[in-house]
């Protein structure tokens, strides 16, 4: 099985077909990625191919330095992000069990969703791209364009924010 990059570096050769087993390797994990942005559905969908597109368009720009899937979630978080400001819209992280937590018993379920929607922007981003999305930290700091320093730092305190959190909420229930 060939490796993404190298896959890659046949499209910028000229190959359709390997640029398709790309789109198809990362079509699912795109679209989710889109979502948890969006919270739409269908624009999530058409985010995600409009990242595609462009990946393909600017395929002579990729940096072999790189991994293909690293450039290409940012092309898409970049995308996404154009798509928010230009809407007015708020980052939107998706409610579904992919986001939440449940111990045995239903009343002591714990909404990760929601202490996420409490979080400031950045530090829901990076616990999103971290444990939701499996991106390293190394990844993540490429995707956001920030020192892998500030991405190791920021995710220790954006996860002990978190845990206060969800320590508030499930001193609620």
């Amino acid at each position: 099985m060939e490796s993404d990059k190298e896959l890659f570096i046949k499209t910028i050769k000229g190959s359709m077909k390997s640029f398709d087993i790309l789109v198809d390797r990362y079509m699912k994990k795109a679209y989710f990625f889109a979502y948890g942005y969006v919270g739409d559905e269908e624009t999530a969908r058409d985010l995600s191919q409009d990242a595609f597109v462009k990946a393909y368009k600017e395929r002579n720009r990729f940096n072999a330095h790189y991994s293909f899937g690293t450039w290409f979630f940012t092309i898409l978080r970049n995308i996404c992000l154009n798509y928010i400001k230009r809407r007015n819209i708020h980052p939107f992280v998706s409610m579904d069990s992919k986001y939440s937590y449940e111990e045995n018993n239903k009343d002591d379920k714990i909404d990760i969703a929601k202490a996420l929607h409490m979080l400031c922007e950045r530090d829901r981003e990076l616990l999103t791209l971290k444990y939701f999305d499996g991106f390293s930290y190394e990844e993540i700091a490429k995707i956001l364009g920030i020192p892998l320093g500030s991405v190791m730092s920021g995710l220790f305190y954006a996860k002990k924010r978190m845990k206060d959190i969800i320590k508030r909420l499930y001193d609620e229930t």
